[in-house]
């Protein structure tokens, strides 16, 4: 199997930050009292579906091409799903459900899915790219040389 086309640095730490802020940002939001959670008004579990989805995600194009650790990170993800249903018994009016786990691990799943297909069309694209790119010739590199124009007649 291809290994993914290198990503700068930066982007990848992008990445993780932005993976880590969201499992932050799941933790404190699942264990807020009722009275200070926000309110989106979207359907309940859809909520949890869209939280988990964009976190898997994230992670995906994260760990792209490490599937040991991509499919960690997803047991993890899920998992952290499950402790927040369970943890959120002491939260203050807070309750929990089989239906809200279950959006949130569906969630995760299918971020991590939606992740890893970006990840690989983003692949192909730069090593096309790439691959185009090297067929160029590089600023500051003798150019070959061009044959000279044949004259006809006179001299």
């Amino acid at each position: 199997m291809n290994r993914p086309a290198p990503v700068p640095s930066a982007v990848n730490r992008l990445l993780y930050g932005a993976a880590f802020a969201c499992v932050l940002i799941i933790v404190v939001l699942s264990l807020l009292p009722a009275e200070e959670m926000p309110r989106t008004g979207i359907p309940d579990g859809t909520d949890h579906f869209i939280a988990y989805w964009g976190t898997g995600g994230l992670m995906a194009l994260a760990f792209r091409g490490r599937g040991a650790v991509l499919a960690l990170a997803g047991l993890a993800l899920v998992g952290l799903g499950g402790l927040m249903e369970v943890l959120q018994q002491l939260s203050p009016g807070r309750s929990t459900t089989w239906s809200d786990f279950l959006m949130s691990g569906g969630g995760a799943l299918a971020g991590l899915l939606m992740g890893t297909i970006a990840a690989r069309i983003i692949s192909y694209g730069r090593r096309q790219y790439s691959e185009r790119l090297g067929s160029l010739p590089r600023l500051g590199a003798p150019m070959p040389p061009t044959p000279s124009p044949v004259r006809r007649g006179r001299p």
